[in-house]
């Protein structure tokens, strides 16, 4: 029971299998892991509790539920039977039990509180039903044993899933950016990549993305791209002062890439130690601003993102009008709510604004991270 503890805190798929477990040896009929951040409650986890019972739970019975609110007093570690907390003849006559329990056939609680603090809580809850009789104390001696090991397992759990938070977010904002981008590791191997660097290597023309970093399809380009990489690492592991360097990685029939590599001074990705990054430029592909950066950037809604970028690319209103088959009118009113959100006052003030959103660094210059 403990090792598929431990194993749940880094895997969520297996609180589930936990539950199950621990509910057949307390002899519970519904289990759930119920958490709580800030305003939102919910039980996150459960094994046989109605997902009806789950929903109306989180969206408003927790308001008025005598177990949590009293639970909620209690510190971290504390084992409590439903009894302890409200006898069932009080509990009988709120709220909570008449208009939530009663209808999922709820009846006797066992908890023990996993974390409790200003901002957050969390609880490891099993239940019984009417035709049940109350838990036991061995059961309850069962979540005394476990309840150290409750609180260090979640413990964990939140610090795994603040993690993988922080990377998502950080791989969604880097997806955003038409410049290629990628991250690379103390050795120089691939870290992650956005999808703009991502299409770039699959061409598989020109740079080479191979396990042990990145590579020019020329022999005789991949050693100074190598060089750059290195001496970029070097810097950020406090052996060198190199700012890393520009390379050109030639294509077969296209103007080459031009790589730009530099030092990371300190790590975005708390599990991974990140040395360099590398910024990507195709100069055949004009870069613009995509229509997230747009919306998350200015407020710009999706008519409105298309049509900046046509203003951008130097149409006239009307023929931006033709092009999307709207009037003059709904374009003029579109491009005066653009200039509004961007604090613009005429085109080529718009064109500039969106050129300085559309690369993280000018290929010519050797930016320090």
């Amino acid at each position: 029971l403990i090792t598929c503890l431990y194993e749940a805190a880094a895997d969520p798929d297996l609180w589930n299998p936990f539950l199950q477990r621990l509910a057949q040896i307390t002899r519970a009929e519904y289990a759930g892991l119920v958490s709580h951040y800030a305003d939102l409650h919910a039980i996150s986890h459960s094994w046989e509790i109605d997902p009806e019972m789950v929903r109306l739970h989180g969206e408003y019975y927790h308001l008025v539920d005598i177990w949590s609110q009293r639970g909620g007093s209690q510190p971290s570690g504390t084992v409590c039977t439903s009894q302890s907390l409200c006898p069932l003849a009080e509990l009988k006559t709120s709220e909570v039990y008449n208009d939530c329990l009663v209808r999922f056939d709820v009846a006797h609680g066992l908890f023990v509180i996993v974390e409790n603090n200003a901002l957050s809580g969390a609880s490891v809850s099993l239940f019984r039903s009417s035709s049940s009789p109350e838990f036991e104390a061995d059961a309850e001696e069962i979540l005394c044993l476990l309840a150290g090991h409750l609180k260090q397992a979640f413990k964990l759990y939140r610090q795994f899933s603040d993690l993988k938070a922080r990377s998502a977010g950080l791989e969604t904002a880097l997806d955003m950016h038409p410049t290629g981008i990628i991250l690379l590791g103390r050795t120089g191997q691939v870290v992650l990549m956005n999808r703009a660097a991502s299409a770039l290597v699959s061409e598989g023309d020109g740079l080479l993305a191979t396990p042990t970093g990145l590579r020019a399809e020329r022999p005789a380009e991949s050693p100074l791209l190598e060089k750059a990489i290195r001496q970029a690492a070097s810097t950020s592991n406090g052996h060198g002062l190199s700012l890393g360097g520009t390379v050109l990685v030639s294509r077969r029939a296209r103007p080459p890439l031009q790589i730009v590599v530099s030092p990371i001074r300190n790590s975005p990705i708390e599990s991974e130690a990140v040395a360099a990054i590398v910024f990507v430029t195709d100069p055949l592909q004009r870069q613009r601003p995509t229509q997230d950066v747009l919306r998350v950037r200015f407020g710009l809604t999706p008519a409105e993102g298309r049509v900046a970028l046509l203003l951008s690319d130097g149409h006239a209103p009307r023929q931006i009008a033709n092009m999307v088959g709207v009037t003059d009118n709904t374009v003029r009113s579109q491009i005066k709510s653009v200039f509004s959100k961007t604090g613009v006052k005429r085109q080529g003030e718009l064109i500039r604004l969106l050129l300085n959103h559309s690369a993280l660094a000018n290929p010519g210059e050797r930016p320090v991270v």
